[in-house]
Order: C-alpha cells, then sequence, then structure tokens
C-alpha cells in the first residue's frame, strides 16, 4: 500500500492524553494532510490496519468513524473504506483568530489559487462607504476573487478597500493565477491589520454565487461579512466571503 502507515513512525499513544481512537483518528488525518495517503486511495483492510498501527479492531472503527463524520473518507459496503477525492470540512478557521484565507487554506496543507480575480476602482453603496466612514462620492478598490484549495472553489470573495492604499504595483495581481494574501499586501505598505469585527449568515446559494463555486442553486453557504481595523481603530478593509460548506467550517472557544 502506498503510504503505509506505521505505529513507530505515525502513532504516538500518550497515557492520560485523548482518547485512543481519537489519537488513531488525529495520526490518519495526518497522513491524509500530508500526502502519506491521497485522494481515492483505499485503505487496507480494518484488521491489517489496526495490525499496522498497533490498536484493536474496535479502536479502528471508532477512529474511522471519526474521520467519516468528518469527510475525509468514504466507507462504501463491500468495496472498503477510502480516503476522500475533496474531504468535507477539510478546511478549519477559527473564528476567534485573525487568519486570512490564503493562510487558513495553506496551513491544512492545501494548495491556494485563484481561478478569477477583477479589480475595479468605483463607487460603493452607502452602506459601505458608511464602514469606513467615507463620503458617498469616495473611489474604491473593489477586488473579487474565486480562491481555490487544491484547483476547487473554496471561497467567493468580495474585499473593498481605499482605492490608491495598495498603490499601482497592486494591479498585477490580477494577471497571475497564483493565490495571494491582501493582509501581506497591506503590511507591505505598511498596514498592519489588528483585529476585525466578524458577522456569520447562513445562506443558500443563488445561480450567481452557483456558478462561483460550481455548486447547484439552494446550495448552503456561509457568508463571513469582516470590517478590518488597524491598532489605531481606523477601518482599512471590508469583506464578504461566501464559504462552501461542503468543505469548510469554523470553529470557536465559548467560555
Amino acid at each position: 500500500m502506498t503510504g503505509m502507515i506505521h505505529s513507530e513512525d505515525a502513532l504516538s499513544l500518550h497515557f492520560g492524553g485523548p482518547p485512543l481512537p481519537d489519537q488513531v483518528a488525529h495520526s490518519l488525518r495526518e497522513a491524509i494532510e500530508d500526502g502519506r495517503l491521497v485522494s481515492g486511495q483505499r485503505l487496507p483492510s480494518e484488521p491489517l490496519l489496526a495490525g499496522q498501527l498497533g490498536v484493536s479492531r474496535a479502536t479502528l472503527r471508532q477512529a474511522l468513524a471519526i474521520l467519516t463524520q468528518e469527510g475525509l473518507l468514504i466507507r462504501q459496503h463491500g468495496r472498503g473504506t477510502f480516503v476522500s477525492a475533496l474531504p468535507r470540512s477539510a478546511l478549519h478557521g477559527n473564528l476567534s483568530e485573525l487568519m486570512s484565507t490564503t493562510q487558513m487554506i495553506r496551513e491544512r496543507g492545501y494548495k491556494p489559487g485563484i481561478a478569477l480575480c477583477q479589480f475595479e476602482v468605483t463607487a460603493v453603496s452607502t452602506e459601505i462607504a458608511e464602514k469606513f466612514q467615507a463620503s458617498k462620492d469616495a473611489l474604491f478598490l473593489h477586488i473579487s476573487r474565486i480562491r481555490l484549495a487544491n484547483g476547487h472553489p473554496a471561497v467567493y470573495s468580495e474585499e473593498y478597500l481605499a482605492a490608491n492604499v495598495l498603490g499601482p504595483e497592486a494591479l498585477s495581481l490580477q494577471e497571475g493565477i497564483e493565490d495571494w494574501s491582501l493582509y501581506e499586501q497591506l503590511q507591505r505598505v505598511g498596514i498592519e491589520i489588528a483585529f476585525a469585527t466578524c458577522k456569520v449568515a447562513p445562506i443558500i446559494a443563488d445561480e450567481v454565487m452557483a456558478a462561483h463555486l460550481r455548486i447547484a442553486v439552494g446550495h448552503p453557504l456561509l457568508l463571513l461579512k469582516q470590517l478590518h481595523y488597524t491598532k489605531m481603530n481606523q477601518p482599512v478593509l471590508y469583506s464578504e466571503n461566501y464559504h462552501n460548506c461542503e468543505f469548510i467550517e469554523f470553529q470557536t472557544v465559548r467560555k
């Protein structure tokens, strides 16, 4: 089997740590993320895999159930267990942590990319202008992007910032196919984002969004509306990101 998992180098058991099925699931999850187990690959039989990992079949079944629920594995009756072609909920973001979409995709082991990138200098709605405490005649740079994870549409982004803040060099960004972080571009011109307010809303895809994300009309999406500020409480970036719920989820810590 390609990408064989061995207990001595892939699974570390800790007394007093997480339950053993969770440790096994974590080991297999890492193997998927770093490419030792690849999309569409069939796992060994349960007895063989349990032996390779040095755990009981009952423990292995619980671990496989965890990964199946996460969408990382697909279990087919009579055929076996397979690594998903595009794992559901493979991308996780923490709503309490400020992180760019590019960073979120990259940290989960996927290659970020762009299927569409359009720049437009334009006036904006009164609602958006008011977020920046700007006049209705102020001009903004409006960036529309389809964000990819391993070539699959993951997020459709609408981003707004003052028209000249990034300088003329920014226009070259729309010519390439490689993904780039707007946070990093702002850092390039000396603007550091310190915090953001975020509104989260579940919505369904209309015809336009369905075409952007290659999904069916009515498919569930998660819309994040974020207004980003400097440490001096100055708003510098407003974004509306439409996340494909097939394989992106968010989490937060409640106290």
